[in-house]
């Protein structure tokens, strides 16, 4: 098996370079190459034992968490634009950052360019559904005012992701909307369905409610990236809210904690399957490279499964049938 080579920015996140540094004590695989890009002293302190598969590229500059994108911003030779660099240049296969998403995605477009006939990128999340299986959930926040060509591309996108990564013959998509009806929506609702619905290159089953994102009707849901990033950390503050509401609930009478010694294994079961850090990250899907996200505040087993689902991503030669698409017609 081919080596696969990882262009990690060390000093992106809320807890950088704790977790993205940690990370690499995840990693057991042998064919895997990881450059940690940032400040050597701080990477080597956490880092204390050395690893084969890792090397440490020194960069002194990087971007924090609420930095505005801006064009002195894009000059700069920060830790992330390194990251896609390395992309760029192929000594990588795939770049990955937990740190601030608007500044990555900038990054990723001026650096690496769209791939011709796309006209905006998409952000593709992973969600846990009701039938035990993943739906790709996008956007989740690259292109927050885009227009109904925009969404139609993002649907093929995303079908293409479902079928090639997560083998899903013909993946239904679903537009997120206020109703089920083709009549229901904004114009931009409205214009997208008619697109979606006009369309030979995916299977588009309608509009999807909100009730409805995790219940696997769909292998596939598109909206725009502000409602998309809105129903990503709501998802993820229910999740926790829910599980700490649980557990006061269960530890609060002698039966609950009786009880809990029965399910414990079961609790840890959903835990597991609600917790954002099993999928890891999301890839930035249309710009002419593999670029992963992973949430700000990934912890270094969250990070981890990213760089899990880059390997694999890469391995399916996704990007390459992305391009094979005559992206003019859609």
């Amino acid at each position: 098996m081919k080596e696969i080579k990882v262009a990690l920015d060390a000093m992106g996140g809320d807890n950088a370079p704790i977790s993205p540094v940690k990370s690499c004590q995840f990693i057991k695989e042998k064919d895997l190459k990881i450059f940690l890009i940032g400040d050597r002293e701080k990477i080597s302190k956490i880092l204390k034992n050395n690893l084969s598969f890792v090397e440490i590229v020194e960069c002194n500059d990087f971007v924090s968490m609420d930095e505005k994108v801006s064009i002195n911003l894009l000059k700069r030779n920060t830790s992330m634009k390194l990251a896609i660099k390395f992309l760029k240049e192929k000594k990588v296969d795939f770049s990955l950052s937990a740190g601030n998403t608007s500044a990555f995605v900038s990054y990723a477009i001026s650096e690496l360019g769209m791939i011709e006939g796309i006209e905006r990128p998409s952000i593709a999340v992973l969600f846990p559904n009701l039938l035990g299986g993943t739906t790709i959930f996008m956007d989740a926040g690259a292109n927050m005012n885009p227009k109904p060509n925009h969404l139609l591309q993002s649907g093929v996108l995303g079908s293409i992701y479902s079928e090639v990564v997560f083998n899903i013959k013909k993946p239904k998509v679903a537009l997120l909307n206020v109703g089920g009806e083709e009549t229901k929506g904004d114009e931009l609702r409205k214009e997208t369905f008619k697109l979606l619905k006009e369309s030979e290159n995916i299977n588009f089953i309608g509009n999807i409610e909100g009730h409805e994102i995790f219940s696997g009707k769909a292998d596939v849901i598109i909206t725009d990236g502000f409602t998309g990033n809105i129903v990503l950390k709501t998802s993820e503050g229910i999740t926790r809210s829910f599980r700490t509401i649980l557990m006061k609930e269960i530890r609060g009478s002698l039966k609950g904690k009786i009880g809990m010694i029965f399910i414990k294994k079961n609790l840890r079961n959903f835990a597991k399957k609600a917790d954002y850090a099993e999928y890891g990250g999301g890839i930035l899907l249309g710009v002419n490279g593999n670029v992963i996200i992973s949430h700000g505040r990934s912890s270094p087993r969250a990070i981890y499964n990213a760089i899990k689902l880059g390997e694999k991503i890469v391995e399916s030669k996704l990007l390459e049938k992305i391009k094979e698409l005559k992206w003019e017609l859609q």
